[in-house]
């Protein structure tokens, strides 16, 4: 998987988060596609998850919790990416 080709777009999960996280844009709960668990998505990170899409780049889309299960499973390639607050 080429880093420059892939975004990854972490939520927070809501059984940590009972309410959105202050800090982020209008959230709405949506199921997670890793767990199905619920997890907080912001209105920020639906514009890139869509942008992101209209470019054809590979989306992780998931919560803290199953972002941390695929960084340790994909140790290697995580360690040349950027991280971009949003």
């Amino acid at each position: 998987m080429n880093s420059y080709d892939t975004v990854m777009i972490i939520c927070p999960p809501y059984p940590e988060y009972k309410e959105q996280p202050k800090e982020q844009s209008h959230c709405t709960l949506r199921d997670c596609p890793k767990c199905d668990g619920k997890m907080w998505l912001s209105e920020n990170k639906k514009g890139i998850l869509m942008f992101s899409a209209c470019l054809k780049k590979n989306i992780i889309l998931c919560c803290y919790k199953c972002a941390e299960k695929v960084a340790l499973e994909n140790s290697e390639w995580f360690r040349n990416l950027k991280k971009t607050d949003i």
